[in-house]
């Protein structure tokens, strides 16, 4: 308890005396642009495949679903940092390093990813609702309840269950084809489907690699990932050949 709380008030102490700049650099950095990025990208295409499908997309609806997720995504991130740092992980190597550096405090980062997560909630039901309204449609209502179980309890989704790490971080990108390709008003045919099948599977072998270099320390701490199970090797075959396999709904999705 000691240790807790003498660790406690020296990221306190630290964060009070870095300079307002490097406090902002840190807010961008757990944002995590790079997989905003991937988020944005996967968005893209769902619009593409409705394109592809020769339908018309409301500009609107697709700007605001896009927005929707990208909050989403960052309130999830400030509470990833935050959570895996309370649970004794990223001590010494992992994570934004925000919080192990002094630069904020892990309780301005767990209340900030709180805030901006009620937002991308908020953002949510309203999208919801105006889909509704203007379409008369509900599917964003039925998808958006579990997208909101895994965005609420996400920390225990992927730190506690097994697999929980590779499969609820790849489903939040195929989360994010479907809130944007469904704000469209869009039908789901089985092309859609083996391509959102092929997006699964491509994040999926994508994953694990941020969690190479971290090996040993999730070892250390107990962090339930496939690369502390697998090891290097394995998990290289595993992302190759869910990568291969990925390609085939790739053409299925092509063919029907």
């Amino acid at each position: 308890m000691v240790l807790i709380m003498t660790e406690t008030t020296i990221n306190k102490t630290n964060e009070q005396e870095t300079l307002p700049l490097t406090k902002i650099t840190g807010f961008i950095k757990l944002a995590r642009p790079q997989f905003l990025i991937a988020y944005f990208i996967i968005a893209l295409g769902a619009l593409a495949q409705g394109l592809v499908q020769e339908f018309s997309i409301n500009a609107f609806h697709a700007i605001f679903a896009i927005f929707a997720t990208l909050i989403s995504a960052i309130g999830v991130h400030y509470r990833d940092e935050a959570g895996d740092w309370a649970s004794g992980y990223d001590k010494v190597i992992g994570g934004m390093g925000v919080i192990r550096d002094g630069i904020l405090e892990e309780k301005t980062v767990r209340n900030v990813g709180r805030i901006i997560t009620a937002v991308a909630i908020a953002l949510g039901i309203l999208q919801a609702a105006l889909l509704f309204l203007d379409y008369d449609q509900i599917s964003l209502f039925i998808i958006g309840v579990p997208i909101f179980i895994v965005i609420v309890f996400v920390n225990f989704l992927t730190e506690e269950i097994p697999l929980g790490h590779e499969i609820f971080t790849t489903g939040s990108y195929l989360a994010t084809f479907y809130w944007v390709y469904l704000s469209q008003d869009w039908i789901v045919n089985s092309s859609v489907i083996f391509y959102s099948i092929f997006i699964f599977l491509l994040v999926f072998a994508l994953v694990p690699y941020q969690d190479i270099a971290d090996i040993e320390s999730d070892k250390k701490t107990g962090k339930k990932t496939l690369s502390t199970k697998l090891g290097i090797d394995g998990m290289g075959h595993l992302c190759i050949f869910a990568g291969l396999i990925g390609l085939l709904f790739l053409y299925a999705s092509m063919l029907v």
